[in-house]
């Protein structure tokens, strides 16, 4: 066995803690919202909802929670023996991006169940709201009584809707899974950075940290902005809405997002492969420090 695979399965033990504590938690969570829903117990619809979004939203921080520990606990205990393996940086950090990855994938598939499992215990038409309100006043206070809920979150296009879940959990979780690889790799580029320049800078590393996200956020974000970004990467535009029926699309117009460009993926992609090369270039530089 190549000692990249070692590593590998070395990373796998260290989290497989965390993927239990992970799914556990999710499991035991659902479990005893379904439970109060069968009994009646409290609000169990908007209970379950919420949980359901919790869940679904869990998955932008499951994959940057794993690479952290994994990076951390490394660089904290066993730096100095990195030396004794022929692996460079990038092969270490891509040990733990593949580990991550594998305990990501495991939790997208149990929360996804567990996500569609809530909502379909749900009928959203008594979750909701009314949003429309007309105010009165009596005696010098407010009274506000509702008119309704208003068309579009009718009870019939709720029930429309609710036909598409399945559809719609599975492209918000991916998405929200690739955000946080995006972010973890951001993440990981931060903490090597400021511990290789800690013996430099002593108490001001934390500059160096700060200036990452300053380029992350504003630098990128000014980036996008640009004509010469939307020149060299608007292209290969995909109509998100023709993933649905066509009686859905007028009713998720403005939910959901009319169409992506493949050229913004390329970027992102691009930046992944840079913020995994320097970051890997880092960890080489920590260890012969």
């Amino acid at each position: 066995m190549s000692v990249w695979l070692t590593m590998l399965k070395k990373d796998i033990r260290m989290l497989k803690n965390q993927w239990f504590g992970f799914m556990g938690a999710a499991i035991v969570v659902t479990g005893a919202v379904l439970a109060a829903h069968s009994l009646g117990i409290l609000n169990a619809d908007r209970t379950a909802v919420i949980i359901g979004l919790i869940l679904t939203g869990s998955l932008v921080v499951v994959f940057p929670a794993q690479v952290f520990k994994g990076m951390n606990k490394e660089v904290k205990g066993a730096a100095a023996l990195w030396l004794q393996t022929p692996q460079s940086g990038w092969a270490m950090f891509g040990s733990k991006l593949v580990s991550s990855l594998i305990g990501s994938l495991l939790y997208f598939i149990v929360s996804y169940g567990l996500a569609l499992a809530l909502f379909h215990s749900v009928n959203f038409a008594h979750v909701l709201p009314p949003i429309h309100y007309q105010t009165h006043i009596h005696g010098g206070g407010f009274t506000s009584t509702t008119n309704g809920a208003p068309t579009n979150l009718s009870p019939a296009v709720l029930s429309v809707l609710a036909t598409q879940i399945p559809r719609l959990e599975f492209f918000a979780m991916a998405f929200l899974l690739c955000a946080g690889i995006y972010l973890a790799l951001w993440i990981a580029l931060i903490h090597m950075s400021v511990r290789a320049v800690k013996n430099q800078l002593k108490h001001f590393s934390w500059v160096v940290g700060l200036g990452i996200v300053l380029i992350a956020t504003w630098g990128v974000g000014g980036l996008k902005s640009t004509a010469l970004y939307a020149q060299a990467f608007g292209w290969g535009r995909v109509a998100l809405l023709r993933l649905f029926p066509p009686h859905v699309r007028a009713l998720l117009g403005g939910y959901w997002p009319e169409s992506i460009f493949m050229g913004h993926f390329v970027f992102d992609i691009i930046v992944v492969l840079l913020l995994f090369a320097v970051t890997g270039l880092l960890i080489d530089r920590y260890v012969e420090v």
